[in-house]
């Protein structure tokens, strides 16, 4: 049968449940994580509880913005807030990546200076102080004069993955976009 497709905006975050070994429909995360932009490139945290993702919701610095929500005591999706200075720009914040340490959050921006278009980053946040500190481009020959993003890493955190359009010498995103890994080292 046909499900009714519920949208706030013109890209909504939805879920899926792994239940007993078969994948429930894709239900929308509804109006309280959604709005009525584009809201997508969702990246959860290790234990479930909070989920980053980009936005161009009312409220960004720039074009968009990390924002981020938690579940509550009832287990219910908070109203995602922006991660703000250092992270967020003027310009574009997106394709977060929350590290299972759940202190390491990786993303591209073109919103500070770099290398390409879109380099990738990465920020830690202080333990004492709950902030996250100022991002540190994650430097050549990862990022180039290209445009990177979509950075995961692996569970065991040893290999890092990423999607670069500039590795073959090409300037033509759309048609030479590969994906590339690398071992990852201790600083980032």
């Amino acid at each position: 049968y046909a499900l009714p497709i519920y949208a706030f905006g013109s890209c909504d975050l939805y879920y899926s449940m792994l239940t007993n070994g078969e994948w429930t429909n894709p239900l929308n995360m509804g109006h309280k994580v959604n709005s009525a932009a584009w809201d997508s490139q969702p990246t959860l945290s290790a234990d479930g509880r909070i989920l980053m993702f980009a936005s161009r919701r009312l409220g960004t610095l720039g074009g968009s913005d990390i924002f981020m929500t938690y579940r509550d005591d009832k287990n219910s999706w908070v109203t995602p807030v922006s991660l703000g200075s250092p992270i967020n720009t003027v310009g574009d914040d997106e394709s977060p990546f929350l590290h299972a340490d759940g202190s390491t959050i990786y993303f591209r921006s073109n919103g500070r200076p770099g290398m390409g278009k879109y380099d990738i980053y990465y920020s830690k946040k202080n333990d004492t102080t709950e902030q996250w500190q100022t991002p540190i481009n994650i430097g050549y020959p990862i990022n180039t004069s290209g445009d990177e993003g979509s950075f995961t890493v692996s569970l065991d955190g040893k290999r890092a993955y990423y999607s670069s359009d500039a590795k073959l010498g090409t300037t033509n995103s759309a048609n030479h976009l590969d994906i590339f890994s690398f071992e990852l080292y201790d600083a980032a």
